[in-house]
Parts: structure tokens; C-alpha cells; sequence
């Protein structure tokens, strides 16, 4: 991936950032409409919390997230190649390990 195409990758919001973008909205466009949902509500507790709050830093995390990987992609284009490990030697049956005893 290119740093251009990385660039652009970043700019564009994933559906699921749109969600949380428009589900804000609707939270501000509810407080600022109704006054009860400024309030604290038996049911959920403090409402600003769950209406604007909650889809901003859902969306942060999410944003934050593809933006680091995307950064890790463009930075390092042959991390997604994967190098073969070897295997570590098993250990010798019959070492230091205790057995148990017949019963």
C-alpha cells in the first residue's frame, strides 16, 4: 500500500464510523430538542452520557484504531509477510519432572 493510498484510506470514514457519527448526531439533536434527555433518567442513569457521550469515544477508539493501523501498513509494507518460525526442540521425556506414584 502506497502513502497515498494509505492517506486516503485514512480520510474515508468505515460504515461502522458513520454509524457512530450519525447515532452522535442524533444524541445532540435529541438533547437539544427534548430537555428531559439532559437529565438523569431512572432506567440509564445520566442520558448525555448515553446519547453523545458514548457513540464519541466508541467512534474515537474506532477512528484511532484504523488510523494506527494504517500507519503500520504504510510504515512497514512487508509486515504482512510471514516468516516461518522454527520449532523449539521438545524437551527429553524422563527429565527433571516429577512422576507421580501408583496409588
Amino acid at each position: 500500500m502506497s502513502m497515498r493510498a494509505a492517506s486516503r484510506a485514512s480520510l474515508s470514514a468505515s460504515p461502522l464510523e458513520q454509524g457512530l457519527l450519525g447515532a452522535a448526531a442524533l444524541g445532540l439533536v435529541a438533547m437539544l430538542s427534548f430537555p428531559a434527555a439532559r437529565g438523569v433518567g431512572e432506567t440509564f442513569g445520566w442520558l448525555p452520557f448515553w446519547l453523545l457521550a458514548l457513540p464519541l469515544a466508541a467512534w474515537a477508539t474506532a477512528r484511532l484504531l484504523r488510523l494506527r493501523d494504517a500507519a503500520a501498513l504504510s510504515a512497514r509494507p512487508s509486515a504482512r509477510v510471514h516468516r516461518l518460525q522454527t520449532a523449539r526442540p521438545r524437551r527429553a521425556i524422563g527429565g527433571p519432572q516429577a512422576l507421580r506414584r501408583a496409588a
